[in-house]
């Protein structure tokens, strides 16, 4: 902890509260989420800015993220292997159910949709890409959660529950109870819980060494998926089953 710079690790938290925050933000709201003076802060925006990572908008003076930051972002995308080996599995997906189909990734206590390709269909629903949600939200990232080490599931659930719809789940044990039969059937299958209207289906990933920290799922409006769950589940199934001997599981 004593080798952390303490400037980078602000500008890092600085860049952070973007990510669930409002498009611009003025020093004085930095200045209270980072719980630094607003001289700080202001020196953080002024170096960030000059390297292109802050932009500041010169009509009501408020800063938004930078375009650099999508180079980085399309950078770490091009460079992770796990989405290249995987993009033609997605297709094969999406070809056969004609619903969206994403990759999903943990990062941390969180996860993200690195990948997708979109539904054909005129009314269909969408993921913003990139986007980070907690682990037991969807159900790409909670199939991904429950072949977690209990410990870690359980720091992930500490503390207050996000809800998102009225059916959403609520408490931690109900969530591990659905985590418990994910990891019996193999894949976790949802409707309601995160969008109204809206039915997921995802399977694992496995590596090599049989740790489970990616997902693919198929998402669709609920009264077209169900009369094909059972097809679009064996799909996911047997996909995700493929990448993972691709990655060396056995």
């Amino acid at each position: 902890m004593s080798n952390y710079l303490s400037s980078v690790k602000n500008s890092c938290k600085l860049l952070k509260l973007f990510l669930d925050g409002p498009k611009e933000m003025g020093v004085s709201e930095l200045s209270r989420q980072l719980d630094l003076s607003k001289g700080s802060v202001h020196n953080l925006l002024v170096t960030l800015e000059s390297e292109g990572f802050i932009i500041q908008n010169p009509t009501n003076k408020q800063y938004s993220l930078g375009y650099k930051l999508i180079e980085l972002g399309n950078k770490v995308i091009k460079d992770h292997d796990l989405a290249d080996l995987v993009k033609p599995y997605l297709k094969k997906v999406a070809n056969s159910t004609q619903e969206l189909v994403c990759l999903c990734i943990r990062d941390g206590k969180e996860a993200i949709y690195i990948d997708k390709i979109d539904s054909l269909h005129p009314i269909r629903f969408n993921v913003e890409a990139f986007r980070r949600f907690p682990l037991y939200a969807t159900s790409a990232s909670r199939i991904i959660l429950a072949f977690q080490e209990e410990p870690f599931i359980d720091e992930v659930l500490q503390g207050n529950i996000r809800t998102f719809t009225k059916s959403s789940l609520k408490a931690s044990s109900e969530i591990k109870d659905r985590l418990q039969t994910a990891r019996n059937n193999g894949y976790e299958y949802s409707s309601n819980l995160r969008n109204e209207g809206v039915t997921g289906v995802a399977a694992p990933i496995f590596d090599a060494n049989g740790i489970a920290n990616a997902s693919i799922s198929v998402i669709g409006p609920t009264d077209r998926m169900n009369p094909l769950l059972e097809k679009i589940i064996q799909k996911v199934v047997e996909t995700t089953k493929e990448i993972s001997f691709q990655l060396g599981h056995r």
